[in-house]
């Protein structure tokens, strides 16, 4: 049976993480590190509880861990930034790749998490072996600034700088606060332009009714990976691959959803890319 294990990762900067590590029953010579989205924990709401489980199965570890400011982990959501992620998927992929003795490491983000994560694969492609995202937020401008109405022509609204002023956030949504530091950082920082310097082998799974990602992102960003990339399409799915309105996941078709994208992502885990 595969063995699961709470463990705490330490950031560069001296924060406490709080992760779960899934070893298979036999050594691992893969293993993934996952990135949830913003607002929300390791579990996603108990997808990634189930595809750690799911990929354990096929003999591939894994990581989990709560991002700075959320979950269990230390830190304020207000601080986080796309850099300090970046220092912290650093930070797990060290952890995993002595933990579990892995020699190939997956990253996988899921939508705030994607975009950080395929710039991270773009600029640090020797440390990675595969990348999967799903429904990836791959321009955090455009949903952060450009949909926002508190921000007009790249500036922010005095009602909205009077709110940071005052709170040191923004209520970005119901579980997520967003501080300065990360609405300067977002002018700057483009996962989707530099797509093309991802070296790793990548697979995109997006439902094809999410409202919070809208796919065309997605189907764009294939054209711009010059590394093997699919992406694989929920027909009917909603962000994070569930009906409308079901965080929980209780919905069977949600299930039922969740279970195909696992085991598709399991099993091209382990797919062998040698003689393709």
């Amino acid at each position: 049976m595969p063995t699961s294990d709470s463990v705490t990762l330490r950031t560069l900067d001296g924060l406490h993480l709080a992760g779960t590590l899934v070893r298979p029953d036999t050594p691992a010579s893969a293993a993934a590190v996952l990135v949830h989205g913003g607002g929300v924990t390791r579990e996603e709401g108990g997808f990634f509880t189930r595809l750690a489980a799911g990929m354990a199965e096929r003999g591939v570890a894994s990581l989990r861990f709560d991002m700075r400011g959320h979950g269990e982990s230390e830190g304020r959501q207000e601080e986080l930034t796309l850099a300090t992620v970046l220092n912290d998927i650093h930070a797990a992929i060290t952890y995993i790749r002595e933990a579990a003795s892995a020699r190939e490491i997956t990253l996988l983000g899921a939508s705030f998490g994607g975009g950080i994560c395929a710039y991270y694969a773009a600029k640090r492609s020797a440390d990675l072996s595969r990348l999967v995202l799903f429904n990836p937020q791959l321009d955090y401008k455009w949903r952060t600034i450009d949909t926002r109405s508190y921000w007009v022509n790249d500036s922010i609204s005095e009602e909205g700088a009077q709110q940071l002023n005052e709170q040191g956030f923004i209520q970005f949504t119901p579980t997520l606060r967003h501080g300065r530091p990360l609405f300067n950082e977002v002018f700057w920082f483009h996962p989707h332009e530099v797509l093309d310097e991802v070296r790793a082998p990548t697979l995109i799974a997006h439902g094809t009714e999410d409202t919070f990602v809208p796919i065309g992102l997605s189907r764009t960003a294939v054209q711009k990976f010059r590394a093997p990339c699919e992406i694989i399409e929920v027909e009917g799915a909603q962000h994070g691959f569930a009906v409308h309105n079901d965080p929980q996941y209780l919905n069977p078709q949600s299930q039922e959803w969740q279970r195909f994208v696992i085991h598709t992502v399991s099993e091209w885990l382990i797919a062998d890319f040698s003689q393709g």
